[in-house]
Protein backbone atom coordinates (compact mmCIF):
# COMPACT_ATOMS: atom_id res chain seq x y z
CA UNK A 1 0.00 0.00 0.00
CA UNK A 2 1.45 3.14 -0.98
CA UNK A 3 2.02 5.79 1.92
CA UNK A 4 0.32 9.14 1.86
CA UNK A 5 2.19 11.61 0.40
CA UNK A 6 2.71 13.50 3.95
CA UNK A 7 4.81 11.05 4.94
CA UNK A 8 6.95 11.00 2.22
CA UNK A 9 7.54 14.63 3.64
CA UNK A 10 7.91 13.32 7.28
CA UNK A 11 10.48 10.84 6.29
CA UNK A 12 12.43 13.45 3.71
CA UNK A 13 12.54 15.83 6.79
CA UNK A 14 13.59 12.85 9.13
CA UNK A 15 16.32 11.62 6.93
CA UNK A 16 18.08 15.18 6.43
CA UNK A 17 18.02 15.59 10.33
CA UNK A 18 19.40 11.80 11.38
CA UNK A 19 21.61 11.70 8.29
CA UNK A 20 23.59 14.66 9.83
CA UNK A 21 22.53 17.03 7.15
CA UNK A 22 20.65 19.38 9.07
CA UNK A 23 21.37 19.90 12.40
CA UNK A 24 20.48 21.63 16.11
CA UNK A 25 19.28 24.86 14.79
CA UNK A 26 19.39 24.65 11.41
CA UNK A 27 16.08 25.31 9.44
CA UNK A 28 14.28 23.08 7.62
CA UNK A 29 13.74 23.74 3.89
CA UNK A 30 10.67 26.07 3.90
CA UNK A 31 6.36 25.36 2.90
CA UNK A 32 7.28 26.64 -0.08
CA UNK A 33 9.77 24.57 -1.09
CA UNK A 34 8.49 21.47 0.07
CA UNK A 35 5.54 22.18 -1.47
CA UNK A 36 7.32 22.61 -4.86
CA UNK A 37 9.19 19.59 -4.15
CA UNK A 38 6.39 17.24 -3.39
CA UNK A 39 4.04 19.33 -5.57
CA UNK A 40 1.04 19.25 -2.77
CA UNK A 41 -0.78 21.82 -1.01
CA UNK A 42 0.53 23.74 2.03
CA UNK A 43 -2.17 22.03 3.75
CA UNK A 44 -0.31 18.80 3.23
CA UNK A 45 2.85 19.91 4.02
CA UNK A 46 1.55 21.74 7.62
CA UNK A 47 0.15 18.02 8.24
CA UNK A 48 3.61 16.42 8.12
CA UNK A 49 5.59 19.58 9.69
CA UNK A 50 3.12 19.50 12.38
CA UNK A 51 3.61 15.40 13.23
CA UNK A 52 7.12 16.40 13.39
CA UNK A 53 6.53 18.91 16.06
CA UNK A 54 4.29 16.29 17.76
CA UNK A 55 7.29 14.07 16.90
CA UNK A 56 9.94 16.09 18.88
CA UNK A 57 11.88 16.65 15.79
CA UNK A 58 11.37 20.53 15.25
CA UNK A 59 9.99 23.41 16.37
CA UNK A 60 8.18 26.51 14.80
CA UNK A 61 9.05 30.19 14.91
CA UNK A 62 7.16 32.35 14.18
CA UNK A 63 8.38 34.90 11.52
CA UNK A 64 11.37 32.45 10.87
CA UNK A 65 10.52 28.57 10.19
CA UNK A 66 10.75 25.25 11.23
CA UNK A 67 14.22 24.52 12.83
CA UNK A 68 15.55 20.99 13.73
CA UNK A 69 15.61 20.38 17.71
CA UNK A 70 19.15 19.06 18.81
CA UNK A 71 18.01 17.13 22.28
CA UNK A 72 15.46 14.31 21.02
CA UNK A 73 16.08 11.86 23.88
CA UNK A 74 14.87 8.42 24.33
CA UNK A 75 12.68 7.09 27.73
CA UNK A 76 11.87 3.60 27.61
CA UNK A 77 8.61 2.98 29.61
CA UNK A 78 9.62 -0.50 30.48
CA UNK A 79 11.75 0.52 33.03
CA UNK A 80 12.11 2.42 36.37
CA UNK A 81 15.80 3.43 37.08
CA UNK A 82 14.55 6.93 37.10
CA UNK A 83 15.72 9.54 34.24
CA UNK A 84 18.86 9.92 35.86
CA UNK A 85 20.30 6.23 35.72
CA UNK A 86 18.40 6.24 32.07
CA UNK A 87 20.43 9.10 30.96
CA UNK A 88 23.62 8.37 32.34
CA UNK A 89 23.41 4.95 31.01
CA UNK A 90 23.05 6.81 27.16
CA UNK A 91 25.72 9.27 27.84
CA UNK A 92 24.28 11.96 28.99
CA UNK A 93 25.55 14.53 31.64
CA UNK A 94 22.22 14.63 34.24
CA UNK A 95 21.67 17.44 36.59
CA UNK A 96 18.31 19.47 37.98
CA UNK A 97 17.09 22.63 39.00
CA UNK A 98 15.29 22.69 41.98
CA UNK A 99 12.44 25.07 41.51
CA UNK A 100 10.61 24.14 44.73
CA UNK A 101 10.50 21.86 47.56
CA UNK A 102 7.55 22.15 49.90
CA UNK A 103 5.03 20.20 52.16
CA UNK A 104 1.77 20.59 51.29
CA UNK A 105 -1.55 19.10 52.39
CA UNK A 106 -2.47 15.80 50.36
CA UNK A 107 -5.99 16.63 47.91
CA UNK A 108 -8.06 14.37 47.70
CA UNK A 109 -6.30 13.10 44.57
CA UNK A 110 -2.98 12.78 46.08
CA UNK A 111 -4.49 10.70 48.69
CA UNK A 112 -5.91 8.72 46.15
CA UNK A 113 -2.49 8.06 44.17
CA UNK A 114 -0.64 7.65 46.89
CA UNK A 115 -3.11 5.63 49.42
CA UNK A 116 -2.54 7.76 52.11
CA UNK A 117 -5.08 8.98 55.19
CA UNK A 118 -6.98 12.42 55.49
CA UNK A 119 -4.27 14.33 57.48
CA UNK A 120 -1.11 12.85 55.63
CA UNK A 121 0.88 15.95 54.01
CA UNK A 122 3.09 15.35 50.62
CA UNK A 123 6.13 16.33 49.32
CA UNK A 124 5.68 18.35 46.39
CA UNK A 125 9.05 18.72 44.55
CA UNK A 126 9.49 20.71 41.12
CA UNK A 127 12.37 20.36 39.36
CA UNK A 128 13.90 20.73 35.83
CA UNK A 129 15.85 18.20 34.65
CA UNK A 130 18.88 19.09 32.58
CA UNK A 131 20.85 16.44 30.01
CA UNK A 132 24.55 18.10 28.68
CA UNK A 133 22.99 21.26 30.28
CA UNK A 134 20.27 21.32 27.70
CA UNK A 135 16.79 21.66 29.54
CA UNK A 136 14.37 18.52 28.54
CA UNK A 137 11.66 17.99 31.34
CA UNK A 138 10.14 19.76 34.07
CA UNK A 139 8.98 17.33 36.75
CA UNK A 140 6.36 17.79 39.78
CA UNK A 141 6.81 15.18 42.17
CA UNK A 142 4.29 13.94 45.28
CA UNK A 143 5.75 12.15 47.60
CA UNK A 144 4.67 10.94 51.07
CA UNK A 145 6.38 12.47 54.22
CA UNK A 146 5.90 9.93 56.49
CA UNK A 147 8.29 7.80 54.29
CA UNK A 148 10.83 10.43 53.35
CA UNK A 149 10.57 12.61 56.74
CA UNK A 150 14.55 13.49 55.94
CA UNK A 151 14.61 14.64 52.50
CA UNK A 152 15.91 17.87 51.51
CA UNK A 153 16.74 19.77 48.97
CA UNK A 154 20.58 18.87 48.35
CA UNK A 155 18.46 15.18 47.56
CA UNK A 156 16.28 16.58 44.94
CA UNK A 157 19.92 18.45 43.61
CA UNK A 158 20.74 14.44 43.16
CA UNK A 159 18.65 10.90 41.81
CA UNK A 160 15.45 10.63 44.09
CA UNK A 161 15.58 6.74 43.12
CA UNK A 162 19.37 6.81 44.36
CA UNK A 163 18.15 8.77 47.81
CA UNK A 164 15.38 6.14 48.05
CA UNK A 165 16.66 2.80 47.63
CA UNK A 166 20.69 3.69 49.13
CA UNK A 167 20.18 5.94 52.41
CA UNK A 168 16.14 5.53 53.20
CA UNK A 169 16.79 1.29 52.43
CA UNK A 170 13.72 1.04 50.36
CA UNK A 171 13.42 -1.33 47.12
CA UNK A 172 11.87 0.07 44.54
CA UNK A 173 9.67 -2.88 42.47
CA UNK A 174 6.97 -0.68 39.88
CA UNK A 175 5.80 2.04 38.22
CA UNK A 176 2.39 2.56 36.02
CA UNK A 177 2.67 5.32 33.37
CA UNK A 178 0.09 6.93 31.65
CA UNK A 179 1.57 8.73 28.37
CA UNK A 180 0.01 11.48 26.34
CA UNK A 181 1.00 14.95 24.70
CA UNK A 182 0.06 18.40 25.56
CA UNK A 183 0.57 21.54 24.56
CA UNK A 184 3.03 23.56 26.87
CA UNK A 185 1.03 26.32 29.07
CA UNK A 186 2.66 29.50 31.45
CA UNK A 187 4.23 26.78 33.76
CA UNK A 188 6.00 24.79 31.82
CA UNK A 189 7.27 27.72 29.20
CA UNK A 190 8.76 29.49 31.58
CA UNK A 191 10.46 26.49 33.35
CA UNK A 192 11.33 25.21 29.81
CA UNK A 193 12.46 28.58 28.42
CA UNK A 194 10.49 28.10 25.71
CA UNK A 195 8.91 30.95 23.71
CA UNK A 196 5.88 29.45 22.09
CA UNK A 197 3.22 27.06 22.72
CA UNK A 198 5.32 23.78 22.33
CA UNK A 199 4.18 20.39 21.71
CA UNK A 200 5.18 18.36 24.90
CA UNK A 201 5.06 14.43 26.25
CA UNK A 202 3.72 14.06 29.19
CA UNK A 203 3.76 11.34 31.47
CA UNK A 204 1.61 10.84 34.84
CA UNK A 205 3.32 8.08 36.75
CA UNK A 206 3.01 6.10 39.87
CA UNK A 207 5.09 4.80 41.71
CA UNK A 208 5.43 1.11 44.54
CA UNK A 209 7.96 -0.05 46.58
CA UNK A 210 8.23 -4.21 47.28
CA UNK A 211 6.22 -3.53 50.66
CA UNK A 212 3.67 -2.41 48.80
CA UNK A 213 3.72 1.41 49.54
CA UNK A 214 2.90 3.62 46.99
CA UNK A 215 5.80 6.50 47.33
CA UNK A 216 5.32 8.72 43.83
CA UNK A 217 3.04 10.19 42.24
CA UNK A 218 4.79 12.20 39.39
CA UNK A 219 3.64 14.97 36.36
CA UNK A 220 7.01 15.32 33.41
CA UNK A 221 6.60 17.25 30.77
CA UNK A 222 8.97 16.32 28.38
CA UNK A 223 10.39 18.52 25.19
CA UNK A 224 12.03 17.39 22.66
CA UNK A 225 11.73 13.60 23.74
CA UNK A 226 10.71 10.40 22.04
CA UNK A 227 9.16 7.41 24.00
CA UNK A 228 9.93 3.79 23.43
CA UNK A 229 8.32 0.86 24.24
CA UNK A 230 10.26 -2.35 24.39
CA UNK A 231 7.95 -5.89 25.30
CA UNK A 232 10.37 -7.52 28.43
CA UNK A 233 10.34 -11.20 28.34
CA UNK A 234 9.21 -12.93 31.62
Amino acid sequence: MKEPIYKNIENYVMNLIESGELKEGDLIPSEKQLTERFNVTRMTVRSALNNLVNGGYITRRRGVGSIVIGNNIYDNISTISGFTKEMENKGYKVSNIVIALDIVQADDILKEKLNLDENDNVWEIKRVRLANDEKVSYMVTYMPVKLFPNLTKEHCNGSLYKYIEGECGYKIAMSEREVTSVLSDDETESALDLESKEALLYIAQVCKLQNGDVFEYSHTYHYGYTLTLNAVPK
